[in-house]
């Protein structure tokens, strides 16, 4: 049955999808200097005010995640109380991550219609097409800073408006699977836009293999085994084959790939057999350097989770507190732990590290569940899957809590948790 009409304040809809179309712009075509996901995180609360102000007894819709949103903030909160280092800082982190949680609240809580998000699905797939694109030209050029270019070919890494290969990964991570369910549902139900979709899908595919981020493709991989494990069917035994193919890939087979993508899979089990050699050895020894470099700054989290167990040195002061625990000549912090769990628990303690775990569960079970239904409302579901567990899996090699990147994978579990209230009048509308 159709749920109920409720009251919709457009602004908060526009302020909603421009806050997710804002991720891929970031400092490009800067408004006064001010970002737009600045710029976007005021639209968002003044979106908010007028939709309180014309609706003040409107009641919200109960979310299962809203719990485990508020365990989030509580975390974030703790850590930046206790904090010995820059308070300010963590206020800043607290503004990053709270864009992301209400996003996702209120991309479920809000539309009563179809009509009243397919704007924001639309963002959701225009926005990493067109920064794909642009990462494209990027590579195609040579555009980029030398140590960006791909060994024994003319094309550098792309990074899109991220500034970062690993980061732009991780974006893309978060939006590819949700393209991808809508490619396979738009070629099953002969959708008009089935071909544009399909190009997208395969210009994002591109990117993010130029990106040579090694836990972009690692992530990748496991979003893309997810995914065709929930579609079911012989896509399983598919998913059997792959595993043992890449379990054989990284325990060596990675050498029969040529240059330039057999090199680069195969250090990334460098990370966890780097030698735990100072920075001027390292230096002496540039197969491993890369790998002992991020094992250091792996191990300066797991200091600096020591000194502060359970609510960490701060959100967003790991590079403040890195000068107290660098070791072994490694005094230059690189901004992140390598690995997103780690700099959680370094930076929010056991609390944080247990509330973000925590978000992640519900989301999944929730999504997860919808993936029985049928139509668009199931591959929505199975794309949101993919994104969540692409990320997660990326998130072992890089910290992606940054640059509002969570926005994207925010709106995308949330539109899919939306789709069932808004299913009758999907399909006919789109």
């Amino acid at each position: 049955m159709r749920a109920a009409a409720w009251p919709v304040t457009p602004v908060l809809l526009l302020a909603i999808a421009y806050a997710v179309a804002a991720v891929p712009m970031q400092d490009y075509l800067m408004i006064g200097g001010v970002s737009h996901s600045q710029l976007a995180t005021l639209g968002l609360v003044v979106g908010l005010i007028i939709h309180l102000r014309l609706h003040p007894w409107c009641a919200w819709r109960p979310d299962e995640t809203a719990w485990a949103r508020i365990a989030v903030l509580t975390a974030l909160t703790l850590s930046a109380a206790f904090t010995l280092y820059d308070w300010r800082e963590s206020v800043a982190e607290i503004r990053r991550w709270g864009v992301a949680l209400a996003v996702g609240y209120l991309v479920y809580a809000v539309p009563s219609r179809w009509r009243e998000v397919r704007w924001l699905f639309v963002v959701l797939l225009v926005a990493p097409f067109g920064v794909a694109l642009f990462a494209l030209y990027q590579s195609f050029a040579g555009i980029g800073p030398a140590a960006f270019g791909i060994p024994g070919t003319p094309f550098t890494r792309s990074f899109g408006t991220i500034g970062q290969p690993n980061s732009f990964a991780g974006y893309l991570n978060g939006a590819w699977p949700l393209v991808l369910a809508v490619t396979i549902w738009a070629w099953q139900s002969q959708w008009r836009w089935r071909w544009p979709v399909t190009f997208g899908l395969g210009v994002i595919w591109l990117a993010l293999l130029l990106s040579f981020s090694r836990g972009g493709w690692l992530g990748a991989t496991a979003g893309v085994l997810v995914m065709a494990w929930l579609i079911g069917g012989w896509w399983r035994h598919g998913v059997v084959m792959v595993v043992v193919v890449a379990g054989v890939m990284l325990a060596g087979g990675w050498q029969l790939i040529p240059a330039p993508l057999g090199p680069r899979l195969g250090s990334a089990s460098q990370i966890v057999t780097a030698p735990d050699i100072s920075r001027d050895e390292a230096q002496q020894r540039p197969d491993v350097y890369a790998a002992v470099e991020r094992a250091a700054q792996f191990k300066a989290g797991w200091l600096m989770w020591q000194t502060s167990p359970l609510t960490g040195i701060g959100v967003g002061n790991y590079s403040n507190a890195y000068v107290d625990v660098a070791y072994n000549t490694w005094w230059i912090s690189r901004g992140h732990a390598h690995n997103a769990y780690m700099q959680i628990a370094a930076e929010q303690g056991v609390i944080g590290l247990v509330a973000y775990v925590g978000l992640w569960v519900v989301q999944w079970r929730r999504t997860a569940a919808i993936v029985r239904q049928s139509g668009l409302v199931r591959w929505l579901a199975i794309g949101a899957c993919g994104s969540l567990v692409a990320v997660a899996a990326h998130e072992c090699f890089e910290y992606l809590q940054v640059h509002y990147l969570p926005v994207h994978v925010a709106a995308v579990v949330a539109l899919a948790g939306v789709a069932p209230r808004v299913a009758p009048s999907v399909e006919e509308r789109i």
